[in-house]
């Protein structure tokens, strides 16, 4: 205690003796404001900058940004600044359980303290509109000192290089494809790369001897010179480089060419076109590969939208369509109740990266996928569930805060599609009973009620014949229609809370929220 009392009045001496010395002749605008350079930032990724430094005279300094302008020198319209925002010092106060006094003889109940590590910290949202380039951020510091405002505005206060975004993926469609021998116009699709910056060339990196490609288009021909002389079946790499930053990426096993002597019917592929790792980091982050995360109230659970820490979302065995490259996949874990079993009203959002469909619009069956378990969620006094996990899509959604604490839209149109998702329950168990996965029970339509399915149902969804859903693994499937088809399809997973108070799993205030896991997020498309 008496150490304590030492540190407090320490630190009320420092805040004296800086508030005696800020006199007249410290105080100007605020001046030299510096950004590290962020080196990877990428079109539609999310860009963190580092906090800022600057001059102020001691005070503390307000960050706020006021436009951006492009490498011409034109101010960018206020759409790209809905993507951007700047975070600000947080005021709080320590109370001291034992009087002080200042100088003047006033009792001193509290100190003031400002955690300032975030302020000036530019945070650029996944979805962006930044298109490769360099751009320049206007943004006004000031500072208060007496009553007197002291500001500056920096018209290239933060300097920000976009590169390109490059192709995660690269789509033949069909993969298998036929070249006929003796057919000079014989050759395949162009390939398609979702997402990424179209201003490439093509070049192969094997098969060149026997095969040549369209470096502008990326469809494939037979090469000159070569001599048929049986069914020959390659599978050629194919480097893909930015016309703009000179960088190079290397797909394999992404198209296979027949050649033949005669036309033949090729067998059909499916593709997973984005399939991201999940990959974060704590308990509470604010997104991680392929999501974002928004919360609207926090309740009191010990992970939101976190990496997996029960055990029992991480027996989940790998399901056969996992890529081999995603080692680091992610278990995504959402409690919403405490380790004393009290569970308060919680709402979050799990946003998915929008995605562009269109260019799987000739024929593509498409789809997202999940796997997710619902895990010790118990009834209320009137039988429902105290929480669930709803899913909506949007085809228009442009970033953004999805709902505020009303239930207000704020960005996008969403549709809820949780009836139209088609399920199946997991039937493997381990050792211990935990749920696996595989094998999968037979297909049902509409993600099933959280909880065993017993007792009283006011809501009318529970369904006893389908088993109980109380910490089983559900792999789930929405078919995605062609007339959703958008350049900015997004799935969103929220966890959602129908109670209002507090629920503590017991006979006086029955039901407990329980724990929501999510895996292996998908985009499918099976060829025509």
């Amino acid at each position: 205690m008496e150490r304590n009392n030492l540190l407090l009045l320490f630190c009320l001496l420092m805040l004296l003796s800086c508030r005696k010395s800020a006199g007249p002749q410290a105080i100007k605008a605020p001046a030299n404001l510096r950004y590290i350079q962020i080196a990877d930032a990428r079109e539609g990724k999310a860009v963190v900058t580092f906090a800022p430094t600057i001059e102020t005279g001691g005070l503390l300094p307000v960050f706020e940004i006021e436009g951006v302008k492009d490498s011409a020198g034109n101010l960018l319209d206020a759409s790209f600044l809905e993507y951007v925002s700047i975070g600000e010092s947080i005021h709080s106060s320590v109370n001291i359980s034992e009087g002080l006094t200042d100088e003047n003889g006033t009792s001193i109940k509290a100190i003031p303290v400002v955690n300032s590590a975030s302020n000036g910290v530019i945070t650029i949202a996944t979805g962006h509109k930044f298109t490769a380039g360099d751009y320049y951020f206007i943004i006004k510091v000031s500072t208060q000192h007496n009553g007197m405002e002291y500001a500056t505005v920096f018209d290239k206060g933060f300097h920000l290089h976009v590169a390109p975004l490059l192709p995660a993926t690269l789509v033949y469609s069909p993969k298998n494809q036929n070249l006929v021998y003796g057919n000079s116009s014989s050759k395949t699709t162009a390939p398609i790369m979702p997402n990424a910056n179209p201003d490439v060339s093509f070049e192969l990196a094997t098969g060149a001897d026997k095969l040549r490609i369209d470096n502008k288009t990326g469809s494939i021909s037979i090469a000159p010179g070569y001599a048929y002389s049986k069914y020959d079946t390659l599978r050629p790499s194919i480097k893909v480089v930015s016309n703009i930053s000179g960088e190079a990426v290397l797909f394999e096993n992404k198209i296979t060419t027949i050649i033949t002597d005669k036309p033949e019917i090729m067998p059909v592929e499916t593709i997973y076109f984005f399939y991201p790792t999940l990959k974060t980091t704590g308990s509470f982050p604010t997104g991680g590969e392929g999501f974002s995360v928004q919360v609207i109230q926090a309740g009191n659970g010990d992970d939101m939208w976190g990496e997996v820490d029960n055990s029992n979302g991480r027996a989940l065995v790998a399901p056969n369509e996992r890529p081999k490259e995603n080692t680091t996949q992610t278990v995504l874990e959402t409690q919403t109740h405490n380790s004393s079993n009290v569970t308060r009203p919680t709402t979050s959002w799990m946003v998915t990266t929008p995605q562009d469909l269109t260019p799987f619009q000739y024929g593509y069956q498409l789809s997202f996928n999940y796997y997710y378990m619902p895990a010790f969620q118990t009834y209320m006094s009137d039988g429902r569930t105290p929480t669930d996990l709803e899913v909506y899509i949007s085809t228009d959604y442009a970033g953004g805060s999805i709902q505020d604490a009303e239930g207000n839209w704020l960005n996008g149109t969403w549709t809820r599609v949780n009836d139209d998702i088609v399920c199946q329950r997991s039937e493997g168990v381990n050792s211990s009973s935990v749920s696996t996965g595989a094998p999968w029970g037979p297909q049902f339509t509409g993600t099933p009620y959280p909880g065993d399915q017993k007792g009283a149902d006011p809501d009318h969804k529970k369904r006893p014949a389908l088993g109980t859903f109380y910490g089983k693994w559900v792999k789930c499937t929405y078919n995605i229609s062609t007339n959703q088809l958008s350049p900015t399809f997004t799935v969103a997973f929220k966890v959602a809370s129908y109670f209002e108070g507090e629920l503590r799993n017991n006979t006086a205030a029955p039901g407990r929220g329980g724990i929501y896991f999510l895996s292996d997020f998908n985009y499918r498309a099976v060829e025509p």
